[in-house]
């Protein structure tokens, strides 16, 4: 995809639907003097809006054509207009505010495309505040992060990294290895002079501080590389434990209508395949999996099929239920799963499920009755929050970790060949190796990027960003 960045640009900022405001945003050299074109001040302004020189909230109403006869409509709303570079993109940009109706917004959208602003490609406003030195690559990606934001945990990290928390030690790792780099081609360049530009003692420790600044940031986008997905509950437990019949009760209760329904049997061993719903808790959208009953001893044929797909899906479960009987329950037993729940609660009465002490911290529930069912909702959310908490702490989004770590790995690699040449080899490959880590951090941050990358990072995002 080409990007003509001197192309003056618009697109529907505000949500998709309807609401009480909504925003074209405008972006482009040309931006005051085409708006002025079709935009219309309804008090006395000094000056026309091409010749406004600072940051200005005008009130007034677009000219927008309503039919196909040729006859327009005044939309009244007001323009927040930039000037000059002082604005998202570095460039002179506007945005009009008006009624949040989506026929509207797509009028003036299409108005302003009559008056030479096109219509703006996905992420594009974005990516010229990457262009125009404003973010870098990752802060890119860190806004993304803002706008897909399932959670408090998401959205505190991808705030975190837009505001520099990921890419600042690596542009400082850049200073430090191109003024390592300019020390060592100096030595070079004097060889035949007796002047050390840099001592091997120094090399050392210089190269074994960008190691671990390197070192830091792969663990650190390790622990994001996760599922941008919903986080998957997995029911786990004895056959006839009644994981199906709460699968059905949950998703009954808060599924979105998406899904099958489980096999439900007093025989055991009716569910032989995982079957998969989507829930929705408290506005975190799960994904709900049923398995086949945990069997002891030997399986054959499709019974041992079961079991090993069963298995597969409590290890990469999110979170784990394990459903236990309530008349199987025991107190003290250990238990490998994140949550206890016991089913058929209804056949011990209301007393045993408010006994704390018997349950234990189990979750007494019936599928009959839907008691327990709420309560086990909510825990589910707190261990998925507490979850995301452990792992949004290290403040990097999906997307950039699953994008940098080949080049994190490559300049991982080119350090640990600088500080072996050190000792015994050239000073021209030990230079060399210190390009090639210089070109994978230049990678991450976007100082060294291809057009693909830029389009796979920027195509992500919804247009009017």
């Amino acid at each position: 995809m080409s990007y003509d960045l001197d192309d003056t640009i618009a697109a529907v900022a505000s949500a998709a639907g309807g609401g009480a405001r909504g925003v074209v945003r405008v972006s482009g050299p040309q931006t005051a003097t085409l708006l002025a074109q079709c935009f219309h001040p309804s008090e006395l302004v000094a000056r026309e809006l091409q010749h406004i020189t600072k940051p200005s909230r005008i009130h007034g109403a677009m000219q927008v054509s309503a039919t196909g006869d040729g006859s327009t409509l005044r939309v009244p709303g007001f323009l927040l207009l930039w000037p000059g570079t002082h604005s998202y993109t570095r460039q002179p940009s506007a945005e009009f505010h008006t009624l949040g109706s989506a026929p509207l917004l797509a009028a003036v959208v299409e108005t302003l495309g009559c008056h030479g602003i096109r219509v703006a490609s996905p992420g594009e406003f974005t990516l010229r505040a990457f262009a125009a030195g404003r973010i870098d690559l990752t802060q890119a990606e860190g806004v993304l992060g803002v706008i897909d934001a399932q959670g408090r945990e998401h959205l505190d990290a991808a705030l975190d990294q837009v505001a520099g928390g990921l890419s600042r030690p690596l542009h400082q790792l850049r200073e430090d290895l191109l003024s390592l780099l300019a020390e060592l081609e100096a030595g070079l360049d004097f060889v035949e002079e007796d002047i050390e530009f840099i001592s091997r003692e120094s090399l050392k420790s210089r190269l074994a501080a960008a190691r671990a600044v390197v070192a830091a940031t792969q663990r650190q986008l390790g622990q994001r590389d996760q599922r941008n997905e919903a986080p998957r509950i997995v029911l786990s437990g004895a056959p006839n434990a009644g994981k199906s019949s709460l699968f059905n009760a949950l998703l009954q209760r808060f599924g979105d209508g998406i899904g099958t329904d489980s096999i439900v049997s007093p025989k055991p061993g009716a569910t032989r395949d995982y079957v998969v719903g989507r829930i929705s808790l408290d506005g975190l959208d799960c994904e709900l999996v049923d398995t086949a009953g945990v069997e002891e001893g030997e399986q054959l044929g499709v019974a041992k099929a079961a079991q090993e797909t069963s298995g597969i899906q409590r290890r990469t479960a999110d979170v784990r239920l394990i459903c236990i009987e309530t008349t199987e329950w025991r107190s003290h037993a250990e238990i490998d799963a994140e949550i206890v729940v016991l089913t058929k609660s209804d056949l011990r009465g209301e007393t045993f499920a408010a006994t704390p002490e018997i349950t234990a911290g189990a979750i007494p529930c019936s599928s009959l009755t839907g008691a327990g069912l709420n309560l086990l909702a909510a825990r589910i959310r707190d261990e998925i929050g507490r979850r995301e908490g452990a792992l949004a702490q290290f403040g990097a989004v999906a997307a950039t970790s699953a994008r940098c770590q080949g080049s994190l790995r490559r300049a991982s690699e080119s350090l640990s060949a600088a500080a072996v040449l050190v000792d015994g080899g050239s000073d021209e490959l030990l230079a060399a190796e210190i390009r090639h880590c210089l070109d994978a951090v230049g990678e991450i941050v976007g100082a060294i990027c291809a057009d693909d990358v830029l389009d796979r990072v920027f195509g992500q995002f919804c247009i009017g960003k």
